[in-house]
């Protein structure tokens, strides 16, 4: 196991990547509704490339999740964490991406909040939100135990 300071160090320079990746998301990935969300009343359903949104999103899931599983590992040091984090992952996109794309195909036709939720879990490291706290409760839980 390393030294905590750098583990530390390196969960904080992998939440500065994940910083990086929101920062730079207009250049590096393909997502016209970057735009269509930010405009007030969304005048019109925009065009688009379902291949290249598709393609774009599972990258961009990808790197979102790779540096969750890295900040998962660095945090918490357990093989066990790493791998639900992985399945959970997994799971997320396998269920998520369908709907995100059924959702587009529709034009919201269950509601425009909806999809944007579902995009938010896709583009964004909700994931990372949901587990490492989930992961710190099961510790304080183990050390409970530990102690009666």
């Amino acid at each position: 196991m390393p030294n905590k300071f750098l583990r530390y160090a390196g969960v904080i320079v992998l939440i500065f990547g994940l910083i990086l990746v929101r920062k730079f998301e207009d250049t590096l990935f393909y997502d016209p509704f970057l735009d269509y969300f930010h405009r007030v009343g969304h005048p019109r359903f925009p065009e688009i490339d379902y291949l290249n949104l598709n393609l774009s999103i599972i990258f961009r899931y990808f790197i979102n999740s790779i540096l969750t599983v890295l900040i998962v590992l660095l945090l918490f040091w357990k093989k066990s964490y790493v791998k639900f984090s992985i399945f959970i992952l997994c799971i997320g996109l396998l269920i998520l991406l369908p709907i995100y794309d059924y959702l587009i195909s529709t034009k919201f036709s269950s509601g425009e909040m909806v999809f944007f939720y579902i995009r938010r879990f896709l583009i964004q490291p909700m994931f990372l939100l949901i587990l490492v706290p989930c992961f710190y409760y099961q510790e304080i839980q183990h050390k409970k135990t530990l102690e009666n």
